[in-house]
């Protein structure tokens, strides 16, 4: 199994001070993800649960990007023959602009996998 560090939780503030990113003023698990394939899965208190997966592009390398993933949701057919979960997602931008909100496609069109590319900027 991957090794992981997983750090108590802190501030926001402390978290960043030791190098990580600061997203809210509230409690914050930092971890270190390891390189390889990796994922974090997690729950709320009602039961509602999520995935990020980790993903590399070569063998061992740092992971290039996450797929993320909203597993209480609807479902849609996929392409192997099963169904997977889908969820309705929405991206902010400059200005409170949303570029994507899939609220407004039926459901049979929303999405299933949430993709961030871990590129450089």
């Amino acid at each position: 199994m991957a090794d992981i560090t997983q750090l108590p939780i802190m501030t926001a503030r402390d978290a960043e001070s030791i190098g990580f990113a600061r997203f809210n003023d509230v409690p914050t698990m930092p971890i270190d993800i390891p390189d390889g394939n990796f994922t974090i899965s997690a729950r709320t208190s009602d039961g509602r649960r999520i995935t990020f997966f980790f993903r590399e592009y070569k063998r061992g390398a740092a992971p290039s990007f996450i797929d993320i993933q909203y597993d209480n949701g609807t479902t849609i057919p996929n392409a192997n023959g099963g169904a997977s979960p889908s969820f309705d997602l929405f991206t902010i931008g400059r200005g409170g602009r949303n570029a994507y909100d899939s609220r407004r496609h039926p459901s049979e069109e929303k999405p299933s996998i949430a993709v961030i590319l871990l590129g450089s900027s």
